[in-house]
């Protein structure tokens, strides 16, 4: 299909009828003839070369819907470059329709948006694109043939390269380049392709978020009473349904996170890797639960025939391959397969449901309505992605929708058999008061245990084990300001491991990764935590604070250092290669709180002279 009958408004899927298109064909004559009339000459100058009609942004009011005055440019090798677009005879193709939805695309998009009146642009203008889940996105501001901005966002780069910190990108719009300009924005993604761009003001940002933000709020705080509820119930009767429904629940609310991209910002925002994996993995854990779910709510594993059971096995096997196949496959595979399998559990779930529910079993009564509304937004929600359903407030929140139906309706399933095994609760209950204070003291003990090794994690490298840097600065602060009191030397050492890229080009980061942790070890041997404290300080680089040790004790320590490494051969089976460093240290006697720094400083200066001096060296100097 080309590009420009994928932009036209028509939705082959919605077919309108005979006399529909007369009455649209007589209006559209009607206003042809009118503007002919009117323009003269005028609509004769309409037809351009250029496809892209320039938005005026003069009387700008808040906010604009730049849909249909955007072009497009669709090429599938991915190897056009900017300097192509801005320089080469591109057919842009103008989108005519209110949404641009291609689904899954492997394509590279260029989105080309002419802008004027931007020196009448109040501050704080940003161009939106109103989709958290594009892999890769260049936004460029272009006038006159040359770049004044270049912005990156995706979800396949760290949120902290994005111009603004937001939910969406958001790119800033100025007019100090010119009144005039063209945004030039390259995109691309494993996943959906959606294009929904607007420019809004600051304010009209807030105005326009503040429905959501509530949405988000009704919703998480729905799932969150649900999964308390659930909770509370799994504690005291303990049984496995409840503990399914909460591994189905948690799987579902987690989906939501990461599908609204608030994971990326508030969670693991310099993660990509965790960021594009969250959904396949939960998309697939999701499924899992429930089948898992059904499967002892219902009773199949007693009552179920042969096909019910052979089918819920294989769905059963299927998502566990799932769940081991995100982190080998690729994105759009494993999400397409998810899709797939997904809507066969949900119809075998409804399927199930009407089934027992005709039989006489109560339960499945409201099981099968809450399989049902699932069902219908799971469907309407495929549609959306695959771009067969324009974006709208429903298909775009029909996931969250279903599911809050579902999940109150199978509560409400719950609830009736919480009456049956009323009675039994009771008793459980009285017997488990009196242990509820041990049990809260245990749980106390376990938080404490959980902090204590939380706290661990925190202060520590992951790779070398040594402290990290935001430990390090913690301890070094507190050393200087002993040192103080106490009128002693205070010595720094910076160690930084020589020629380590080359290490990394030749035999690979898991190789590098390996020297960095043999590194770690004989550091650690010589410098023990009563001696002082090491760290890794970023990337090969390495530093150490010895309180109360003499320059001469410290350039010793670090000779030793350095004479450990040279002997030590780090080998993982395939490669064998001994590794050389360079050391600063600097030994002051702190007397006010400026040199912390200019210790560091001298101590990074001295590290970067035994390097230009020709590396695998120890340099000092002391002021004590």
């Amino acid at each position: 299909m080309s590009l420009r009958s994928r932009l036209q408004p028509d939705n082959p899927l919605i077919r309108p009828n005979v006399r529909q298109r007369s009455l649209e064909f007589v209006y559209l004559l009607f206003i042809t003839l009118t503007l002919i009339a009117s323009q003269g000459v005028k609509a004769a100058g309409a037809t351009s070369s250029d496809p892209c009609p320039a938005i005026d942004l003069s009387d700008f009011a808040g906010d604009t819907d730049p849909t249909t005055s955007l072009c497009l440019y669709i090429e599938e090798s991915g190897a056009t470059q900017l300097e192509d677009v801005l320089h080469s005879n591109i057919e842009w193709v103008r989108n005519q329709k209110e949404t641009v939805n291609f689904g899954y695309d492997p394509s590279t998009f260029w989105v080309r948006l002419r802008l004027k009146g931007l020196s009448h642009l109040p501050p704080d203008v940003f161009l939106r694109l109103d989709y958290p889940h594009l892999d890769i996105i260049d936004f460029y501001l272009v006038s006159d043939g040359k770049v004044h901005e270049h912005y990156e966002s995706g979800d396949t780069r760290p949120f902290s390269r994005r111009p603004v910190d937001h939910l969406v990108p958001l790119f800033p719009l100025t007019g100090k380049y010119g009144d005039q300009a063209d945004v030039i924005i390259r995109l691309a993604s494993n996943g959906p392709v959606v294009i929904p761009v607007d420019i809004r003001s600051k304010s009209s940002l807030d105005d326009a978020e503040k429905p959501i933000l509530v949405w988000y709020g009704v919703y998480f705080g729905i799932m969150g009473m649900m999964l308390f509820y659930n909770a509370v119930i799994f504690i005291f009767v303990r049984e496995l349904n409840y503990l399914l429904y909460i591994i189905y629940l948690s799987a579902s609310a987690g989906l939501q996170v990461a599908l609204y991209g608030l994971g990326f910002q508030y969670l693991w925002p310099e993660s990509t890797t965790l960021n594009n994996l969250m959904i396949p993995l939960l998309t697939a854990l999701m499924p899992f639960a429930a089948i898992a779910f059904v499967w002892r709510f219902i009773g199949l594993h007693r009552i179920g025939t042969w096909i019910e059971k052979m089918l819920g096995g294989l769905l059963y096997l299927g998502f566990s391959g799932l769940l081991i196949g995100t982190f080998v496959l690729p994105y759009s595979v494993i999400m397409k397969v998810v899709y797939v399998l997904s809507l066969i559990a949900i119809s075998l779930g409804f399927y199930v449901g009407v089934k027992y529910w005709i039989k006489g079993i109560k339960e499945a009564r409201i099981f099968a309505l809450a399989w049902f509304f699932y069902l219908f937004f799971v469907v309407y929600y495929l549609l959306y992605i695959t771009g067969l359903a324009q974006p709208n407030i429903i298909s775009m929140h029909s996931i969250e929708i279903g599911s809050i139906i579902e999940m109150t309706l199978l509560s409400l399933a719950f609830a009736d058999r919480l009456n049956v095994e009323k009675e039994r609760r009771i008793q459980m209950q009285i017997a488990l008061n009196q242990d509820l204070d041990n049990l809260v003291q245990a749980r106390t003990q376990e938080l404490e245990a959980a902090n204590e090794k939380l706290h661990r994690i925190s202060i520590t490298d992951a790779l070398t084990g040594l402290a990290n840097r935001r430990h390090f600065n913690c301890q070094y602060r507190e050393m200087f300001s002993r040192c103080q009191d106490e009128d002693v030397p205070l010595s720094v050492l910076m160690l930084d491991v020589d020629h380590f890229k080359a290490i990394n080009d030749n035999h690979g980061h898991g190789f590098g990764d390996l020297c960095l942790q043999r590194l770690a070890e004989i550091i650690r041997n010589h410098i023990p935590d009563d001696a002082g404290i090491a760290a890794r300080y970023g990337g090969e680089e390495f530093i150490a604070a010895l309180p109360g040790t003499p320059e001469g004790d410290a350039v010793q320590t670090a000779d030793n250092i350095l004479h450990e490494l040279r002997r030590t051969t780090i080998s993982d089976g395939r490669t064998c290669i001994n590794m050389t460093a360079s050391i600063g240290v600097c030994t002051i006697v702190p007397e006010q709180e400026t040199q912390m720094t200019a210790q560091l400083n001298e101590a990074d200066r001295l590290l970067y002279k035994a390097k230009n001096n020709g590396r695998n060296q120890v340099i000092s100097v002391s002021t004590a």
